[in-house]
């Protein structure tokens, strides 16, 4: 049970990206009438934006699933995004997510990615490097079958 009021809610959009920045404004506007931490707004919209992007431009099927819980003592949060995805992008996606984690200095680490991405036509991770270097939010993946689930919590 939380130790105080918390904020929460879900959503199933069709993965695309004009949904991005809609629902990022929607998570920027609530966050802030309801939060009061522009720190924690930042972190918590910033990774919204991300992990939605990524379903843009890497989900199959019609729907992503959004859940946002924030925890406003404390200001704990947790983002998460579900999407089916294909099994060479699930690959990518594993490798990726095992390196941010195990990076000594995730800042480090995005800029790294920053430079190494520049003009490159691939999948860089470089959205779910931000929200580990800049959010300051720790990335959990859980895959069943085609599902992906990425988290960012913190």
């Amino acid at each position: 049970m939380p130790d105080g009021p918390t904020l929460s809610f879900g959503l199933q959009l069709q993965p695309q990206p004009r949904m991005v920045s809609i629902v990022r404004r929607f998570v920027e506007e609530s966050f802030e009438k309801l939060v009061g931490n522009p720190d924690a707004v930042y972190r918590v919209s910033l990774a919204v934006h991300e992990l939605l992007e990524n379903a843009a431009k890497y989900a199959v099927g019609e729907r992503t699933g959004l859940a946002v819980r924030f925890e406003i003592k404390g200001a704990s949060a947790s983002i998460t995004v579900t999407n089916e995805a294909t099994p060479e992008h699930i690959a990518r996606l594993r490798a990726c997510v095992a390196e941010i984690q195990a990076a000594a200095d995730p800042f480090i680490h995005y800029q790294d990615l920053m430079r190494e991405s520049v003009g490159v036509e691939r999948e860089s991770g470089l959205g779910l490097a931000r929200i580990r270097a800049e959010g300051e939010l720790n990335l959990s993946l859980r895959i069943e079958g085609s599902m992906v689930t990425i988290t960012a919590s913190g």
